[in-house]
């Protein structure tokens, strides 16, 4: 009886635990397949649509992903690629050197091959000698513009966009970006009212708004020190300028990194989207 009760312990027990083992195994993987939700995801994001210039919030609009794709990081290659295209194609290429082929001075040798007692010397023509000359410069007029597919010009929209959506810095703006005068108090007290002093804002319209551009001109534009300017410093003191009013076609990249205040109007950032979602 002993040796019959050992030998069902031998052959059951295996079967038992087995049997435990599938049951525990089917279980668990019956509840990791339930846990596991396989959801699309969202093809929209939401933006505030404001009103211009109160910025005060009226609704919400749907934004694409495709376009403001917030679970990625922002592409810092991408855009430091686009900022270095548009520098290049905004670069004229007027520089004027004078070379060796030029010939501004005389040919004639400025001592005697020999009996001076110094070293050989030739014409003043030599780049090595104290002038103007160059051995190796590039002559205007040059073209330095640089290629940039068109693709990854697109991706730097929207990085650019993107990032600003994700600071909370862009106001996308219902009716038109437009005051009512042309006035620079209305610039003023703008900025005031919204707390927006020392900081580089950028107006993006679907259309020129001459109201809009004439107060932000003559609020951060010192006309004495403008005039005062020749034509090579007038371009460099408009581009540093803390307020801008661009059109949709005129924004670069650059200008978008350099703002910190967007404020677009919801035409124009519709024209964005269908351009450069890629």
């Amino acid at each position: 009886m002993f040796k019959q009760s050992i030998r069902s312990l031998a052959t059951k027990s295996p079967i038992s635990s087995a049997a435990a083992t599938t049951t525990t195994a089917s279980t668990t993987s019956t509840t990791t397949t339930a846990s596991l939700n396989f959801a699309k995801p969202p093809s929209y994001t939401l933006a505030q649509l404001r009103e211009f210039p109160s910025l005060e919030p009226k609704t919400f609009i749907p934004l694409p992903t495709t376009f403001f794709n917030t679970e990625k990081p922002i592409r810092r290659d991408i855009l430091w690629s686009c900022v270095t295209y548009e520098a290049d194609k905004a670069r004229v290429g007027s520089n004027y050197a004078i070379l060796k082929s030029d010939s501004p001075y005389s040919n004639r040798k400025l001592r005697p091959q020999k009996g001076s007692g110094r070293a050989r010397l030739g014409d003043a023509n030599s780049p090595h000698m104290d002038n103007e000359i160059k051995a190796h410069a590039i002559k205007g007029p040059h073209d330095w513009s640089t290629d940039l597919p068109s693709k990854i010009y697109s991706r730097g929209i929207q990085n650019a966009f993107t990032m600003h959506y994700k600071q909370g810095n862009l106001n996308v703006v219902e009716n038109e970006l437009d005051f009512q005068y042309g006035y620079d108090i209305i610039t003023q007290s703008f900025v005031s009212v919204h707390n927006l002093n020392k900081l580089n804002l950028l107006f993006i319209t679907n259309e020129p708004r001459d109201n809009l551009m004439e107060s932000i001109k003559k609020f951060y534009i010192n006309e004495k020190e403008f005039n005062s300017l020749n034509k090579k410093e007038k371009p460099k003191y408009l581009q540093k300028l803390k307020g801008k009013v661009l059109t949709k076609e005129d924004v670069e990249v650059r200008d978008i990194l350099r703002a910190h205040r967007v404020f677009i109007e919801s035409s124009a950032l519709q024209w964005f989207i269908t351009k450069h979602t890629v």
